[in-house]
């Protein structure tokens, strides 16, 4: 519940600033987001929201490496708002 409530802190903190935030730091973010859902068991426990973020994740990566950061962008915040959902799913509060 800690790392769910650390996750959650730490999107909120940076979620006002995704105009200032860089695609990479984004999708390092997202990365984070992904591994930390994964190691509470969200392929499990929430697979359609685990592998939906993990879709998006690589869409981001595969935008971003056409130089199209807008759609990186677009998608790496699809990615951790799909993550979270995840991890809330995991938790039971959906």
């Amino acid at each position: 519940m800690r790392l769910l409530t650390a996750v959650i802190f730490s999107i909120f903190l940076t979620a006002g600033s995704y105009a200032e935030t860089t695609t990479t730091e984004l999708l390092d973010e997202a990365q984070n987001s992904i591994k930390a859902a994964f190691e509470s068991g969200c392929p499990t426990y929430a697979p359609y929201e685990y592998y939906k973020a993990e879709t998006y994740y690589r869409i981001a990566r595969e935008e971003t490496s056409k130089l199209n950061t807008k759609a990186g962008d677009a998608a790496a915040i699809k990615a951790i708002e799909w993550a979270l959902k995840a991890m809330a799913k995991r938790y039971g509060e959906e």
